[in-house]
């Protein structure tokens, strides 16, 4: 990566990850910092010959691949940049702080919050950052409520 700032979000095609888009364009293109989309492939937990194994794998890879290059379209849309990608294979905290520590570059972690009212679980990667892994962050972490609506997104950005 160059020396450029980078916003960091999550590819996991849940509708959160779009309203973190949403949001983290919206800051891309008022500060000027580029973004980098993650997906995460978390290890296969079954036991079944290694040919069964290989087509799961290959199809979680595809599944990355997909929700990476939408997230991809969106930001192309959105800010007219082209972000950079990762895709890491292992246990999706495990690899986001890393990936985090070695891309000194990403300055700020952008997720979204889960907007049904009636679950007080905001996802499960925002649950176990706040609470297993805040103090071992070196960025902060913006969390997006996930019931904005892109007209609220552009009038707090």
């Amino acid at each position: 990566m160059s020396d450029e700032r980078y916003i960091l979000v999550i590819a996991d095609n849940t509708p959160e990850m779009k309203i973190a888009l949403e949001y983290a364009c919206a800051r891309s293109k008022k500060t000027g910092r580029k973004i980098i989309i993650a997906s995460f492939i978390e290890p296969l937990d079954v036991l079944t010959t290694q040919g069964v194994t290989e087509i799961m794998k290959n199809e979680a890879r595809e599944e990355a691949e997909k929700n990476i290059k939408y997230a991809a379209s969106i930001v192309k849309e959105k800010t007219g940049d082209i972000p950079a990608l990762s895709i890491r294979e292992g246990e999706t905290i495990v690899e986001l702080k890393k990936l985090i520590e070695e891309e000194k570059n990403i300055n700020v972690l952008v997720l979204a919050a889960k907007s049904d009212p009636n679950d007080k679980n905001p996802g499960n990667i925002i649950t176990s950052l706040l609470t297993n892994e805040i103090a071992s962050l070196r960025v902060p972490i913006m969390i997006v409520p996930g019931n904005f609506s892109i007209e609220h997104i552009a009038l707090i950005t």
